[in-house]
């Protein structure tokens, strides 16, 4: 549901998530905002090869500084 059925718009999606995956880097998606038009905002937390407590810990102390993580974007029906 919602999905996305223009394929520049899937690709333009995947550009900042694929290249990560490629390298081999741990990363992780937490919740940053929403935009002026309600949709969720995400911040990627990407760290060295191999460091993936580096980026768990950081991913925690951001949800733990702030509330986004609870926040829910309105459906439109």
């Amino acid at each position: 549901m919602g999905e996305k059925e223009d394929p520049l718009s899937m690709y333009l999606n995947d550009v900042f998530t694929i290249p990560v995956n490629l390298a081999g880097l741990p990363g992780v998606s937490v919740p940053a905002g929403f935009t002026k038009g309600g949709l969720p905002v995400g911040l990627q937390v990407i760290g060295k090869a191999f460091d993936e407590a580096a980026v768990l810990r950081t991913a925690k102390a951001y949800e733990g500084a702030t509330e986004w993580h609870k926040r829910k974007p309105e459906l439109v029906a």
